[in-house]
């Protein structure tokens, strides 16, 4: 996916990199889901957006709202401020809790 804005196209993995930064922002997140095929986070391209999906394990004695608000805060911000380009929403599964040891 490549989003195309007036004159010029950001990569995909340009959106990718803005995303980890952001939710790397975020105290309380382990880490960002992946698996052996595929990382957790899913760019969609709408008319009014970005649809933005990810899977976070979150480190143990996090509170998960206020972690998730968090989230979902840096990530609009992010891509809003550096790209230009609206985020319609960011929808978080939460995949598992991870201990601290």
């Amino acid at each position: 996916m490549v989003t195309e804005t007036e004159g010029y196209e950001v990569d995909k993995k340009v959106t990718l990199g803005l995303i980890k930064k952001a939710v790397g922002q975020v105290e309380g997140i382990h880490s960002i889901k992946r698996s052996l095929f595929k990382e957790g986070i899913k760019v969609k391209k709408l008319e009014e957006g970005l649809a933005i999906s990810l899977e976070l394990l979150i480190s143990e004695g996090g509170f998960v709202p206020q972690i998730v608000e968090e989230v979902q805060k840096k990530v609009n911000e992010e891509i809003e401020k550096t790209l230009g380009t609206k985020v319609v929403k960011v929808d978080i599964k939460i995949r598992g809790i991870k201990s601290s040891s």
